[in-house]
């Protein structure tokens, strides 16, 4: 009888091997080892070269991203550990999943090949570490097993070191596991403390494996809990959700996991799996891009497929409830940003990709070495610049690492806490950024990149991510830069800066304190000189921490009103906000600083914020020199006002020069200045207006519209677009148009919508237009249309 149960055993795990190796080799990933420039791309170098290379400096790192974090984007430095740890991942996934039906058989193990095929087709690293750490907890469950359990603990321990994301979720997972055991099942103190001394083990016998002491680790941790705290608002997305598609995936859900099946085993999976999904969702839903939610989408199949053939029970009710549930998710997904209906098209299929890279691994790594010197080429510094830096130690700002391996940079590289500036959200976050500008370890020159691949939504220079202005980042860390460092070196495309062998003295001054609400001009107060930041906080209203808990904050932005008329806008992020927000000298571009007379603040739901926001102002004076802050970003000048012609129609007469005339019929007094405004009808134009290019010289130009707009039934469907046209004789030269979806920030007030295009005039007989147009079925109301043509 033991023979043949041994027998029944190997015959099982060789299957299981045999339909994971099948599966491995079938779903094998494009052999693409690239990498280029941009803040994403770049960063794909940084975690390949750090490990292959000297993961003693990124020992310091706080990032969503781990150590391991190569294993998920590898180079070709890597390439061949990341995809045996990828072939690993599925293997092990069949292995699982056929231990999971329990029973023999071809329709079992079918069922098995099945459902590991499909995962690992549509499954990255990320959800193969996910499924196969809730396999096993089931396993667990089934067997009793310990070292089931424990190889689980050692899999969430080495999730912890690649992302966030994954840290957060396995976390999650392994905490409800031992919750449960302990309140449910054992009891026994002495087994819950064995099972937290052996996840904790297992964390810290791979960091010391990885950096090779325990250096950094409390840290590391604490990072971890700090990125987590406000990402809701600071990297969120606000795309227009089908609420009833979204309503019954969460009631299928529902009715799945706690009313349809009331099993010992499924009430064991529920509770394993519940907070995962629960942070699974904020973390797809909050940002909301379609790369995020589709890992979401991934996720909550892989949940329910095994929980199918775990539960064992009401099969093809499930199936059904389940089947709902995801395509419900899957038919949101059209809904989110950046959404590409040629992304989800998963592959059935490349065992070609093996093979190539098998019978082509020398090939396959020359031609990703020249693919990406061609990628990063353009990152190179002036030849003169680059031989008076080499040797001395570097590091980048804000994001775009690609400029180290483009100029051979790497043994000069002193990577900072929070390698990207974006992801400082926290007050805590920015203190680690400001801390090692300021100590001995800080890298002797600074290579700012300019000229990022795109400018802002007001057409500026200075952008980050998310319509954020880049100087807002990091507050407490860009002082630190502005006191620690001094202008070496500018061009169009390189801001370098070299470390003071003294930081430069600095004073803050408040100059007044004031309380004002959403959506209210404040005047900006005037001081001698210096840097002008404004400190922004206010209570958070239980409504929003609901909101904020159970899906994303709202999204706050600043509106700056310049000297000219024009209002430039940025999103802010609350936590560090309360740091700082710069004021003045407002850095449009590079060479371009003009000045800033009021600010508004703003947000996407008023109705559930507290009304007060409170405000500092505080002026900071660098040494004795007024003009230290400008002179650090610039040392050739400024022009203050670069616009040469405006024009705004404030549609209180029906005739002025350039602009098309408003019919009587269409005139509202709800207005946002002035006596009237204009409802926008469906299928509908705004006046336009109209100006010859005739009347300008040849050379570049940065052309601007923008207006002031409100619709509190208008549903976010791209159909109200702000438009820039340029047409000559032949027809039509220059079409862009600015949906205003995204600066649409609450419909029932009135949101300011621009729209710039930066031009090059080159030919005669050109005309210019600039409209709103409502192609749409909801009315809209738009007030004040302004034109403007600056100096770009």
């Amino acid at each position: 009888m033991k023979l043949v149960t041994t027998e029944l055993k190997n015959k099982k795990a060789l299957i299981a091997i045999l339909i994971g190796t099948f599966t491995a080799l079938f779903t094998f990933p494009e052999n693409d080892w690239t990498f280029s420039i941009g803040i994403d791309y770049s960063l794909k170098w940084a975690f390949n070269w750090l490990f292959l290379n000297d993961l003693s400096l990124g020992e310091i790192i706080i990032f969503p991203h781990g150590p391991l974090a190569f294993l998920t984007y590898p180079t070709q430095e890597n390439i061949v550990l990341a995809m045996s740890v990828l072939m690993i991942a599925k293997v092990l996934l069949a292995v699982n999943i056929i231990y999971l039906t329990e029973k023999e058989g071809w329709s079992y193990w079918l069922v098995a090949f099945l459902l590991t095929y499909v995962i690992s087709m549509i499954a990255g690293m990320h959800q193969l570490i996910l499924a196969n750490v809730v396999l096993l907890y089931c396993n667990y469950f089934i067997y009793k097993r310990n070292g089931i359990k424990v190889f689980a603990f050692v899999i969430t321990a080495f999730a912890f070191y690649i992302k966030s994301y994954l840290a957060i979720l396995t976390g999650l997972i392994c905490a409800s596991f031992v919750f449960y055991s302990f309140v449910f099942c054992h009891r026994k103190l002495k087994t819950l403390l064995q099972d937290i001394g052996s996840i904790v083990g297992a964390l810290l016998i791979l960091w010391l494996i990885i950096f090779g002491n325990l250096s950094g680790f409390s840290r590391y941790v604490a990072g971890m809990f700090h990125l987590a705290q406000d990402n809701s608002s600071a990297a969120s997305y606000y795309p227009q959700n089908n609420w009833l598609q979204l309503g019954i995936f969460l009631v299928a859900s529902i009715a799945l996991f706690f009313i349809i099946n009331r099993t010992r085993r499924s009430f064991f999976f529920s509770f394993l799996v519940l907070l995962s999904f629960f942070a699974a969702w904020k973390h797809g839903l909050a940002r909301e891009d379609f790369y995020h939610f589709r890992g979401f989408l991934v996720y909550v199949f892989i949940v329910f497929s095994i929980f199918v053939v775990f539960n064992r029970k009401h099969t093809f009710l499930n199936l059904i409830v389940g089947a709902v549930a995801v395509i419900m998710l899957f038919l949101n997904i059209r809904n989110t940003v950046n959404y590409n209906e040629k992304l989800y098209r998963w592959s059935w299929g490349q065992p070609t990709n093996f093979v190539e890279f098998v019978l082509h691994f020398s090939d396959l790594k020359e031609k990703s070495l020249e693919v990406t010197d061609e990628n990063i080429s353009s990152k190179k510094l002036p030849q003169a610049i680059h031989d008076s830096i080499k040797g001395a130690t570097v590091d980048i700002y804000p994001w775009e690492y690609s400029i180290i391996p483009a100029n051979d940079l790497e043994l000069n590289w002193i990577p900072r806490p929070v390698i990207q500036s974006y992801a400082s959200y926290t007050h805590w976050l920015d203190q680690q950024n400001f801390k090692h500008f300021g100590s001995p370890q800080a890298p002797e020159y600074i290579i700012w990149e300019l000229d990022k691949i795109s400018t802002d939504i007001n057409g500026g220079s200075f952008n980050s991510i998310d319509n954020r202005y880049l100087l807002n980042d990091e507050p407490q860390t860009i002082l630190q830069i502005l006191k620690s460092y001094d202008h070496f070196y500018k061009d169009q495309q390189f801001l370098i800066l070299k470390r003071r062998d003294v930081p430069i003295g600095s004073r803050s001054l408040t100059l007044e304190e004031n309380t004002t609400t959403w959506g209210e001009w404040i005047s900006v107060p005037k001081g001698d000189s210096g840097l002008l930041r404004v400190k922004m906080d206010f209570k958070k209203h239980w409504k929003q921490r609901l909101k904020s808990f159970f899906y994303k904050d709202e999204q706050f932005w600043i509106y700056l009103k310049l000297n000219s008329g024009l209002v430039h806008k940025y999103r802010i992020v609350p936590k560090n906000a309360s740091d700082g927000i710069w004021i003045a000298p407002y850095f449009f571009k590079i060479d371009q600083a003009p000045e800033v007379k009021q600010i508004m603040f703003k947000c996407s739901n008023q109705e559930i914020i507290s009304q007060n926001i409170n405000l500092k102002w505080e002026q900071t004076q660098f040494g004795n020199n007024p003009g230290y802050v400008l002179n650090f970003f610039n040392k050739m000048g400024f022009q203050n006002d670069s616009m040469i012609f405006t024009s705004m129609n404030q549609l209180e007469v029906n005739v002025l020069d350039h602009w098309s005339s408003v019919s009587e019929s269409n005139l509202t007094v709800d207005k946002y200045s002035g006596q009237k405004a204009c409802v926008l009808r469906p299928n509908s134009f705004s006046t336009t207006f109209s100006y010859s290019l005739d009347q300008l010289p040849f050379g570049q130009w940065q052309i601007g519209i923008d207006c002031w707009v409100k619709s509190s039934d208008y549903d976010y469907s791209n159909q109200v677009i702000l438009v820039l046209e340029i047409n000559d004789e032949d027809g039509r030269v220059l079409w862009e148009g600015q949906a205003v979806d995204g600066q649409l920030l609450d419909g029932t007030r009135w949101n300011n919508i621009s729209n710039f295009v930066s031009y090059v005039h080159d030919k005669a007989n050109c005309m210019l237009k600039g409209y709103l147009w409502n192609s749409g079925d909801n009315e809209v109301i738009v007030d004040d249309l302004r034109f403007s043509i600056c100096i770009p």
